[in-house]
Parts: C-alpha cells; sequence; structure tokens
C-alpha cells in the first residue's frame, strides 16, 4: 500500500514538472514573439516615424495654405459681388457708399473696401471721386482724391496707383502688396474693373473696386493658424514681395533685399519647389528646422511653413522610449523563463531553483540599469506651460501667440541676463548672481523708467553697474524661491528660471530677450552663463529664454493692467549627478537589504542549527526593529533634505523594504510556532528563502518601470 502511494506521488509529481515545463516553454516562445515584434518595431520605427512626422507636418502644411485660400478667396467673391451689380445697374452710384460700408460690417476681417471712378465718370461736374472705407478701430470713410491723383502714372511723386491702372488695364487680379497713402498701412488688394453701357450701346470700363487686407491682418490670419508652439508660416508673392511673415517689418518688403541680412530667410526663401521639402540648419539656435512650401491657388502665392524639428520629433521620441522598454522587458521574460528550460529547474532540484532565483535577480537588477539609462539619455516629457525663444522669428511668433487678443500699445524692452552663480541652499531656495541689462535704444525714457523686478525674490540686492548710451546695466544677487520636482529623484532634471518683470509693468511694458547681445541663442552653448560654470550635485545642460503666460486675480489697483501677459524668463535646465545621489542614497538601502537575507537565511526549524545561529523569533523581531529604526530615520532624511510635497522614486526602495522587514518578521514568528505551514516547512523555510531576492527586485523593476516608461 505504502509502494501504491509512493508511485501515485511520483507521477503527479512528475506531471506537476510537465505542466511547468509546458507553461514555461509556451511563456519563453511568447516573450521570445514579443521581443522579435517589439524589436523590429523598434529597428523600423525611426525611418516610419520620420517618414509620418513629415507626412503629418506637410499636412498640417496643406491644410494651412487652404485656410489661407479660403479666407483670401472671400476676395474675389467681395470684389466681384460688387462689381457685377455695378454692371447691371442693381447697384447705384447713389448706393456705393451705403454698399461699402455694410460690406465692411459684415466681413469683419477686411481691412478696407473701395470703388474709385475714372475721371468725369461718376457725374459730370466731379472729376474724380473714389470712396474708401477702412477699419481703423472703427469703420472710416476717405475720399481717395482728397489724397492724391490715382489716375496719375503708377510711382509717380511717390505714389503707387497700379492698384487703379492694372485692373483696367489686365481685367480682375490681384495687386502686388504695396504701402497704401490712403490707409497708411501695407496691404494687398483684389480689385476688379466694372463697365457701364453708353449711350451708342457699347460697354465701357469707368472705374475699379477693390477690397483689401492690410498685411498685419494676414499675418494675423496665418499666425492664428495651429503649427506648434514653435512652428511658423509665411507669404511671398510670385514676385518675391512679403505678404506674411512673424517679424512686422518684413512686411511688403522684398525677400530678395532681406536675404542680405537674414541668413535664415535667405535659405528657407531661395530655390522653393512645391514637391518637397527642404531641412535647414540655424546655426544661431542650432536647430534643424523643415520648411515645405504650398501654393495658395487663389492667389498663387506660395506659402512657407517651418517646423522646429525637436518639436516634431518630440512625440516620436516619447514612442521610441516605450517600444526600447519594452523590448527590453520582452527580452528579461524571455531569458527567465529560457533559464528554467535550460537548467531544468522545473524539476524541483534545490541547486537549480536557486540558479533560477539568481539569475532572475541579476535580469531584474539588468532591467531597472537599462531603464535608469534610458531615463538618463531621454527623460518622460513634462508639459511646460512656457514657450521657448531661440531667435528673432521665435520671439515674434511667441509674443503674436500670448498677444492675439491684446489691443493695446506695447512697449519693448530689450532685457539681457548674464549668470555668474547659482547656488542651492535648501530644497526650494536658489541664490543667484549675475549682471542683467536693459537696452532703451527704441523706447522714449520719460514714458517708463529703466528698472526690472524678480517677483520670486526671497530677498535681492541690486545695483547700478554700469550705462552705455541707451543701455544701463545692474549687478544683482537674489534668493528665489522656486518649486521643483524632485518625483524622479536621483534621475531628476530641474529648470531654474529667472522670472523677470519691468520695473513699470503695470504700464503695458513687455521684457524681450536682448538677442543682439548674444553669439548664440543655441541652449546647448549655455547663452548668458559664465564659462565653466560649476554647480556641486548638478550639470548645466542648456540655458534658454522662455515666455510663460501668468494670470492674477488682481489688476494691482491699475484699471487698465493687462491680467494674462507673457513673462520673460531666463531658465537654467540642470541634470543631477546621479552617481553621488545613487551612493549615498542607495548603499543604506543595499546594506539593510542584505542583512535582511541574512536573517531570513538564518532562520530555520533545526535544532541543530538553531543552537549553532542562536536562532529565536524575539532576537529577529528585534533586529528586525533595529533595522526598521535605520531606515526610517534615513528616509525622513531623504524627505527633509529634497522637501518633496509627493512621493519620489526612490522612497518606493523604502516601502519595498519596510513590506520585507514585515514579512521577514512574520516568517520567523511562524518558523517559531507549534502550527505546521507547508511554505514554512517546505525543505527548511527554503520557498521564503528562494522567494526573498526575487520579490524585492521584482518589485523595484515594477516600480521602476511605472515611474519611466
Amino acid at each position: 500500500m505504502g509502494g501504491k502511494t509512493l508511485r501515485v506521488s511520483i507521477m503527479e509529481q512528475k506531471k506537476y514538472q510537465r505542466s511547468i515545463f509546458r507553461i514555461s516553454l509556451m511563456l519563453c516562445v511568447v516573450s521570445l514573439l514579443f521581443a522579435l515584434i517589439f524589436g523590429s518595431i523598434y529597428v523600423n520605427s525611426s525611418s516610419r516615424m520620420l517618414d509620418d512626422a513629415k507626412s503629418d507636418a506637410e499636412g498640417q502644411a496643406r491644410n494651412a495654405a487652404n485656410e489661407i485660400d479660403i479666407e483670401l478667396s472671400k476676395l474675389i467673391t467681395i470684389s466681384e459681388s460688387i462689381a457685377n451689380d455695378l454692371n447691371s445697374g442693381k447697384l447705384k452710384d447713389d448706393k456705393v457708399n451705403e454698399r461699402l460700408r455694410v460690406t465692411l460690417e459684415d466681413h469683419t476681417k477686411l481691412w478696407g473696401v473701395s470703388v474709385a471712378y475714372k475721371p468725369y465718370e461718376y457725374n459730370l461736374s466731379t472729376r474724380l471721386y473714389a470712396p474708401y472705407f477702412i477699419r481703423n478701430g472703427e469703420i472710416q470713410r476717405i475720399q481717395v482724391e482728397d489724397k492724391y491723383d490715382y489716375t496719375l502714372p503708377d510711382g509717380e511723386n511717390g505714389i503707387r496707383t497700379n492698384w487703379y491702372h492694372q485692373p483696367l488695364n489686365e481685367g480682375p487680379t490681384w495687386i502686388e502688396p504695396y504701402f497704401g497713402s490712403a490707409g497708411q498701412t501695407f496691404m494687398v488688394n483684389y480689385n476688379v474693373p466694372f463697365n457701364r453701357t453708353n449711350a451708342s450701346g457699347e460697354e465701357v470700363l469707368i472705374g475699379v473696386v477693390g477690397t483689401e487686407y492690410s498685411l498685419d491682418g494676414i499675418r494675423d490670419l496665418v499666425g492664428s493658424i495651429d503649427l506648434g508652439n514653435t512652428g511658423y508660416g509665411f507669404i511671398l508673392t510670385d514676385k518675391g514681395t512679403v505678404v506674411s511673415h512673424p517679424i512686422q517689418e518684413y512686411l511688403g518688403k522684398d525677400v530678395n533685399n532681406l536675404q542680405r541680412t537674414d541668413e535664415t530667410l535667405r535659405v528657407i526663401t531661395q530655390n522653393i519647389t512645391h514637391e518637397r521639402h527642404k531641412v535647414i540648419f540655424n546655426e544661431f539656435t542650432g536647430q534643424n528646422s523643415w520648411v515645405f512650401y504650398e501654393l495658395i491657388p487663389s492667389t498663387n502665392w506660395t506659402l512657407g511653413v517651418v517646423f522646429v524639428e525637436d518639436e516634431v520629433f518630440q512625440e516620436t521620441k516619447t514612442v521610441e522610449r516605450h517600444l526600447r522598454i519594452l523590448f527590453g522587458m520582452s527580452i528579461i521574460v524571455f531569458l527567465f523563463f529560457l533559464s528554467i528550460l535550460v537548467s531544468q529547474a522545473y524539476n524541483g532540484s534545490s541547486n537549480k531553483l536557486w540558479l533560477v532565483a539568481i539569475i532572475f535577480s541579476v535580469l531584474c537588477i539588468s532591467g531597472m540599469f537599462f531603464v535608469w539609462d534610458i531615463a538618463l539619455e531621454n527623460p518622460p516629457d513634462e508639459n511646460s506651460p512656457d514657450v521657448e525663444v531661440f531667435d528673432r522669428v521665435g520671439l515674434e511668433t511667441s509674443l503674436h501667440k500670448h498677444l492675439a487678443s491684446y489691443e493695446g500699445q506695447m512697449i519693448r524692452v530689450p532685457t539681457g541676463v548674464f549668470l555668474q552663480s547659482l547656488e542651492f541652499t535648501s530644497a526650494n531656495n536658489v541664490i543667484v548672481t549675475g549682471y542683467i541689462w536693459q537696452n532703451y535704444s527704441d523706447v522714449i525714457i520719460d514714458e517708463i523708467s529703466p528698472g526690472f523686478i524678480f517677483p520670486e525674490a526671497e530677498s535681492v540686492d541690486i545695483e547700478k553697474a554700469y550705462k552705455e548710451n541707451d543701455t544701463f546695466g545692474w549687478y544683482f544677487r537674489a534668493v528665489l524661491r522656486q518649486t521643483f520636482d524632485y518625483s524622479k529623484y536621483p534621475f531628476d532634471r530641474e529648470d531654474v528660471w529667472i522670472r523677470l518683470w519691468h520695473k513699470d509693468f503695470h504700464q503695458n511694458v513687455i521684457l524681450t530677450p536682448d538677442i543682439n547681445s548674444y553669439d548664440s541663442l543655441s541652449p546647448e552653448s549655455k547663452p548668458g552663463l559664465e564659462e565653466n560654470f560649476v554647480l556641486e550635485g548638478w550639470g548645466i545642460q542648456n540655458t534658454f529664454f522662455s515666455y510663460r503666460s501668468n494670470s492674477y486675480n488682481s489688476n494691482f489697483g491699475v484699471g487698465n493692467y493687462q491680467q494674462e501677459f507673457p513673462e520673460l524668463y531666463y531658465n537654467v535646465g540642470l541634470k543631477r549627478d546621479f552617481i553621488s545621489s545613487i551612493i549615498s542614497s542607495l548603499i543604506p538601502l543595499i546594506v539593510v537589504s542584505f542583512l535582511l537575507f541574512a536573517v531570513l537565511m538564518i532562520s530555520t526549524k533545526n535544532d541543530k542549527n538553531i543552537s549553532f545561529y542562536g536562532f529565536s523569533s524575539a532576537i529577529v523581531l528585534s533586529y528586525c526593529a533595529a533595522l526598521f529604526f535605520v531606515l526610517i530615520v534615513s528616509h525622513i532624511s531623504l524627505r527633509d533634505k529634497l522637501a518633496a510635497t509627493g512621493v519620489i522614486y526612490l522612497e518606493y526602495f523604502y516601502f519595498v523594504l519596510y513590506f520585507v522587514l514585515l514579512c521577514v518578521s512574520i516568517n520567523s514568528i511562524l518558523l517559531a510556532s507549534c502550527i505546521e505551514n507547508k511554505f514554512v516547512d517546505y525543505k527548511d523555510n527554503l520557498i521564503f528563502k528562494l522567494l526573498y531576492w526575487p520579490i524585492v527586485l521584482g518589485m523595484l523593476l515594477v516600480i521602476t518601470l511605472i515611474n519611466f516608461y
């Protein structure tokens, strides 16, 4: 009977081993397939994602061209509608003014609409008659003939009159952008001739109907299209006149002349082809940009759309990081189950089980190092409210986005920063010293007073350092209080920023980076930072200017104060020296974890071993209590040092060890008790000893993945 029971037991054991073998084999194959899939996707992801990013960018450019074409086509429709009504007699001459005013009221984006009659065609007693309604704050009527004689040849006396002559000679046409003497702004017109039947029954041209956008209006139209934080658009006519560009001074200028002083503009506007995009490198910003060209059908003009490559690839980098992590974890799972098959650990041999436990623990450690390396190289995205500024175009694009709804007059003050030292005095306090200067060459000093404010300074010392022509310089030392995100400690990256207000911020003054004072604004070149700048425990990654809109629930006692105003920030990107942090923070945890494992290894029910090691549950509990005290002191010290508001990454290591302390304590009580327990009694507590490192390191790997995926 005993032999039969033994045979049954052996058969059940072999059946159990076969089940483990099949499960391990299946999981090994599945994990290998996943590794191959993720690996293949990752290898091909760069080229595929590059193509996808290009297609998306090209689609955005095409959509932008369509939006602009729809808006500009309205000029054609409006002009032709008025001209047709005049041709048919539906619109009488004495009703023209009323029609023009109503047209401007109904189409809020129009700058102006006009009708210009040939000499004595309005009536025999009036030589010229050209009512012109414009939207200059409110709708105003101007008689062009009172300003100048529009029948004179184009360019005579410096006056542009081709808006009148060109449609009479060529028919309906777009007029090359020009500065309108009557409207006192750069504008673009679509003008249509209209006629009247004379006494002989012949149709003769008697005047021109024109509708127009100001170039500022078209610039606003292009700027309103969503092209990302740093993307922007520009429009060129077929003759090379700039219709739209973020830099307002370029409007209405010949691009060939502008290319002589603007290298970036020269590169992006040379050799324009609508079939393919262009990749350019901006030496001043250190960035690559993609330029797409789209034809605006209604005008035959070219829309250029520029995207900064780093912003386009931001989402791509996130996907690539996820794929790398998934591929690495699939390899780890595959190697673990392969080790079970190769070592034949499913047979239940203690030595082979120990081998698998060691292999799994090593794989978990390797997995953590793998994820750490990815986190250091390509950290998870952090949604920043800042819009970074690297050049003049970026500055104008950023301000246009922030001030799109602002109608008041802005006073710009170019401001520069040169940082000489930076020191953390606590988790939230930073001492910074350096120079700040402001250029008032384009500002009337009587309107505002030179000076600046650190709105986040706990204390500040400012001394006048120099004055050179219209430039004022100050030396400063400020203690800034800021909130930092330590949730990824010790693999965190922080931005120390200097937030600046003008002294007379209530006067709607906006500070702008003094771009001309720097050789380059490429973040990696660290503009505005002392050479050989050293910050203990941190590495300087980059410096850059940015804008952020901060809302306030007060107008500071000034009735016309703009409460959502873009504020200038000078940022210093820091990367923590993780090696020193790891050594100081992890070594105590590693020592405690090994001591706990040693306690677990000497836990036994064997009387001989008990007498040799002196094991008892009371001794283990007191030992665990001592280790808990060590951990809690270290944990509190870490919290005090960082003053973190939430749970930081390294704290999870403490939580895991707290859990392990509890488990080891419970295990010692179960061993000392007389209660039979299969898990504790099996080969003198072998299961708990085998699972110690796999559970500890497995939990840490999962926590690492959750934090850095």
